[in-house]
């Protein structure tokens, strides 16, 4: 699905003015994830490059993405892919997507896991708020944000977004989008949280494509 979704969002119009814009990205980062069992914790860390994209037509969205976790430690976990589709809409203030991620793991029982996905938004202006279930690909349980920055497509105003918010039911959320030319900018992703005996932490940074014009 991915390569067909970057073909639209290359073609989409941008319209008028939405919350959500087309865009984007691809970048790589590194999960560390470890887990008590029995009083003993096990560790494990990988790498993940991760592409996305999102299309906006006329206030109807519809976006996607996969990574390819890889195994950064001796005897650690082997390679899984996960994947994502959401389907939903953004008005000018709000936006609403839901859909699925899936997880393909040969050497796990079961295989695939598939899980619900949902993220809303609604600005204020200058701020605004994102709620997610198993949001970013599911890496993220549960999330309630605050986001600031300009929810414009004028990339001469030279001011990025930033995004911190609190991980259900114990841990941190933050992004940083850094415009860097018309059209394009860096993101930087981070996260930290504990859920029941697990914890985990992810740092990614990408580049994006679109957005801005």
């Amino acid at each position: 699905m991915t390569p067909l979704l970057l073909a639209l969002v290359l073609a989409a119009d941008p319209g008028p003015q939405r919350l959500l814009e087309s865009q984007v990205s691809a970048g790589v980062g590194a999960l560390g994830t470890s887990y008590t069992v029995f009083g003993a914790r096990l560790g494990d860390a990988a790498l993940l490059p991760t592409v996305t994209a999102r299309g906006v037509f006329g206030g109807f969205v519809i976006e996607g993405g996969a990574f390819v976790a890889t195994t950064l430690v001796r005897e650690g976990t082997l390679l899984t892919l996960t994947g994502g589709a959401r389907v939903g809409y953004s008005g000018e203030r709000w936006a609403v997507v839901a859909g699925v991620v899936a997880q393909f793991a040969p050497e796990a029982t079961p295989s695939l896991q598939v899980l619900p996905s949902l993220r809303a938004q609604v600005s204020f202006g200058q701020a605004g708020l994102s709620l997610g279930v198993f949001d970013h690909l599911g890496l993220v349980p549960a999330h309630l944000s605050v986001d600031v920055g300009p929810f414009t497509r004028a990339p001469e105003t030279g001011r990025g977004r930033f995004s911190l918010g609190w991980v259900a039911p114990l841990g941190l959320i933050g992004s940083a989008d850094v415009p860097i030319a018309s059209g394009f900018g860096l993101r930087f992703t981070g996260f930290a949280y504990r859920l029941n005996n697990v914890e985990s932490a992810m740092f990614l940074v990408s580049g994006t494509f679109g957005g801005a014009r």
